[in-house]
């Protein structure tokens, strides 16, 4: 049975959270660091009630950049790794090879940006 109940993006934090163990894969590990980007993502179109899809990613990150440019460019960082994860598949820089860094990474920067989303509410 369909809800019309709304989506709550955080939910995806959670989802990537629930994948990563010890012996995670690199497949399992982009995929968190994907959800990762969108529960951000998401948050921020949201919060800065930004609405449509042309353009949509560059749009949320230049209007939060009106509202927080440290938080903005974080947010371009988290997309980054995000564009990164989903369409790199030979990464040459072996900083960025790393899946479980790159997973940590994100989730430093998704712990610094959303409470300053939530703070601009």
């Amino acid at each position: 049975m369909v809800t019309s109940s709304i989506f709550d993006p955080l939910a995806y934090l959670d989802m990537a959270e629930s994948l990563i163990d010890e012996g995670a894969s690199e497949a399992v590990l982009r995929t968190a660091v994907n959800r990762t980007y969108y529960a951000v993502f998401l948050t921020a179109r949201d919060a800065m009630g930004v609405e449509g899809s042309s353009h949509i990613h560059g749009r949320v990150i230049g209007e939060l950049s009106r509202r927080d440019r440290f938080a903005s460019r974080q947010l371009d960082s988290l997309m980054d790794l995000r564009a990164l994860a989903d369409y790199d598949v030979h990464v040459q820089d072996p900083f960025r090879a790393d899946w479980r860094s790159n997973y940590e990474l994100a989730r430093r920067l998704a712990s610094f940006i959303l409470p300053r989303i939530e703070a601009l509410q």
